[in-house]
């Protein structure tokens, strides 16, 4: 499941209160990945029932 964040600031609070809140960081930790569909600024986090999130804001 994603989320659209409105900058990298929130996808970055939103990825620290998922932790907080007793998530799991996974994947590479939160910044830009560049692929064919352009930059992201990407934040994974797995929640306490194991199921993979995201933040994504497109740059």
């Amino acid at each position: 499941m994603g989320f659209a964040a409105a900058s990298p600031a929130l996808a970055d609070a939103w990825h620290a209160a998922g932790l907080a809140a007793g998530g799991t960081a996974c994947e590479d930790p939160p910044g830009v990945r560049n692929g064919p569909s352009g930059s992201l600024y990407l934040a994974y986090l797995r929640d306490p029932d194991g199921n993979k999130l995201c933040a994504l804001h497109r740059l």
